[in-house]
């Protein structure tokens, strides 16, 4: 892919202050991306939306309008944050829009009434009906070590690490560490077709039909089969329905990159461990790969990885790359 899209700006709010709404961290984080930009909202050609909303169908027409979708191109995107990302960044490169701002929210405060995600270490696994979730959770990390595919040693020092950044201090329960952090938060990003800053390097995705079969419930193998060459990088950071996904995903990268699991350059922003709100949690982890490369030497790489699932797994890589300012 040719490098000629350019995020020239982002912000991300993953978890709100007492007393603010969703309508105030998408207009926040909006806004926010928009200065960084040096842009106005009528300076944007198209506005991309990705959000938890478009699962129960409430407020997609609404917050996207708080987004900055009047009187101008809306795309909404029923799926995860890099598929979203992917759409916006096609915009630019095929010269339909000039300047295109994504933005995507969720109300993890109402999944985390309602979905059982919560209490499940992993949703990729298949969990029988009214089986516990906990003891589930520990039978499937059993077996992941058991298979290799996962260290033990590795787990635990990711456990901690990932903890200690979302200052979670792991409760009276063993597996509380691999439960989403469900809030409520928003993030945007302004993307063009200027040079320099951080840029987009290269992306694709790679879809696998869920079924039960091990083989098919290894992340890893789903980033893998995106066929993109992941080079040395300054930053990695990977969003997933859970923090257990994505320590699993973390494994053979970690290994292929020669990082421990504790490596301060992995999840830098802790991950699943500081927040989860839907389908556009990916965005945050491309707000913080963004931050990390801002300041660092021309030619840094980081990569994002969002992983979306379980009725359908889908792995997106996206690479950003420092280019000059």
């Amino acid at each position: 892919m040719t490098p000629c899209v350019t995020l020239a700006g982002w912000s991300g709010r993953g978890a709100l202050q007492p007393g603010e709404g969703i309508a105030d961290a998408v207009g926040g984080a909006v806004r926010d991306a928009l200065a960084m930009a040096g842009r106005a909202l009528d300076d944007i050609d198209m506005v991309v939306t990705c959000a938890s909303d478009l699962i129960d169908g409430a407020m997609v027409a609404t917050r996207s309008a708080i987004a900055g979708s009047y009187r101008r191109e809306l795309m909404t995107v029923p799926s995860s944050a890099g598929h979203a990302f992917a759409a916006a960044a096609t915009q630019i490169e095929s010269g339909a829009a000039r300047a295109v701002l994504l933005a995507g929210w969720g109300e993890g405060s109402k999944p985390a009434a309602r979905d059982a995600r919560i209490f499940a270490a992993d949703p990729f696994y298949a969990r029988p009906l009214g089986a516990d979730a906990a003891a589930l959770a520990a039978l499937q990390a059993q077996r992941l070590v058991a298979d290799g595919r996962l260290d033990r040693a590795e787990m635990c020092a990711y456990r901690d690490t990932m903890a200690a950044r979302g200052k979670r201090d792991g409760g009276d329960h063993p597996l509380r560490w691999l439960r989403p952090d469900w809030t409520d938060g928003a993030a945007a990003l302004v993307l063009t077709a200027a040079k320099g800053g951080v840029a987009l390097r290269d992306l694709a995705s790679a879809f696998e039909p869920y079924c039960p079969p091990p083989d098919r419930l290894d992340p890893a193998l789903w980033i893998a089969a995106t066929g993109i060459a992941i080079p040395p990088l300054a930053a990695l950071e990977i969003g997933a329905p859970t923090p257990f996904a994505e320590a699993v995903a973390a494994g053979a990268l970690l290994r292929r990159q020669g990082w421990a699991a504790d490596d301060p350059r992995f999840n830098h922003s802790g991950g699943g461990a500081v927040s989860h709100f839907g389908p556009a949690t990916g965005l945050l982890r491309i707000v913080a790969v963004a931050d990390r490369l801002a300041p660092a030497a021309v030619g840094a790489v980081g990569a994002a990885i969002d992983l979306a699932g379980p009725i359908g797994q889908a792995a997106t890589v996206i690479l950003l790359e420092r280019g000059r300012a």
